[in-house]
């Protein structure tokens, strides 16, 4: 690991990421040298999956999981340093995890049913990669008749709550896994009123033990009505017939 002092701009914009993800505020002092474990700042498996996965989509690398320990986390500077490394090298690599599967049987190991669920049928799942899906609504569900009664809308928490069912079902080949979510930010862009066909898409950026980490967002015709990420927390289910 390099020890010369790295960049400036670098320590200050992973400072911003602590202080945003790690829910800090904006004027907590974080020193160069500041470490990430057996600290004020001591963190748990999921701040470090959404730390990973922050520092990716910001800095345009990607850290392999047998990086995420305390020789790279050991405190800022070390991990800006490493940050800077990837950043030279630029290994611009792209793995293949296998094409699209059919996702007509994929949707029976969702392990919710109605009236609980909010996947209606698949397009696409790349299994391990990502998944896109409709969940379609009549206007007829029980929950308008208490949601705006004559002016129904699609309640946002169902919305994400469909996006979390799409991502469980993003996993290996003949395995069915179930999740609870452990982390949800989803924002909210457009009201959708009934009846509405809502596309669902997820793709998995980071997985870290039985965590999984998921930007999704779901469209309506050209709009975007939700945008953000989720985590589950996975446990292997057996699928029958296996």
């Amino acid at each position: 690991m390099a020890t010369d002092a790295p960049d400036r701009k670098t320590l200050d914009h992973i400072k911003t990421i602590l202080r945003r993800d790690l829910k800090l505020g904006p004027d907590a002092q974080i020193a160069d040298d500041m470490p990430f474990f057996s600290s004020d700042v001591d963190l748990d498996s999921l701040d470090m999956l959404l730390l990973v996965t922050s520092i990716e989509r910001e800095f345009g690398i990607k850290i392999p999981n047998e990086a995420v320990g305390r020789q790279v986390f050991e405190n800022v500077t070390t991990l800006a340093n490493y940050i800077h490394e990837q950043m030279e090298m630029n290994p611009a690599k792209t793995q293949a995890t296998g094409g699209a599967n059919g996702p007509a049987d994929l949707l029976a190991n969702l392990p919710h049913r109605d009236p609980f669920r909010f996947v209606s049928k698949l397009i696409e799942v790349k299994p391990g990669e990502s998944a896109q899906g409709v969940w379609t609504l009549t206007g007829n569900e029980p929950f308008f008749m208490g949601h705006f009664p004559g002016r129904p809308l699609v309640p946002g928490v169902l919305i994400a709550e469909a996006l979390a069912q799409l991502s469980g079902l993003i996993a290996p080949d003949r395995e069915a896994m179930e999740g609870k979510l452990a982390h949800v930010d989803v924002r909210f862009e457009h009201a959708v009123a009934p009846p509405a066909d809502i596309v669902l898409h997820s793709k998995l950026s980071r997985a870290m033990g039985p965590l999984q980490h998921f930007e999704v967002h779901a469209t309506q015709g050209s709009e975007t009505v939700a945008r953000g990420s989720l985590t589950l927390h996975k446990r292997a289910v057996a699928v029958p017939g296996n």
